[in-house]
């Protein structure tokens, strides 16, 4: 299994995760270690149980865990 199709399998579009916006890394500017279709730069905009849900500049939501991240 290559790299492209691992980060394909996780990527979701418009997460419904109940307005978990009251954590601490809410709204911060982060960087994808490994690009997610071409982006690195991203917003946080959620939080599961394994990770974050973050936003690059097209619109997109995908989930992370913590150490495929670098929070500013």
């Amino acid at each position: 299994m290559t790299g492209e199709s691992l980060t394909l399998n996780k990527s979701k579009i418009k997460y419904d995760y109940d307005n978990k916006e009251d954590f601490e890394q809410y709204g911060k500017h982060c960087w994808l270690l490994t690009p997610w279709k071409g982006y690195r730069s991203a917003t946080i905009v959620g939080q599961t149980d394994k990770g974050y849900i973050v936003q690059v500049s097209s619109g997109a939501e995908i989930e992370v865990y913590p150490d495929e991240i670098e929070i500013d």
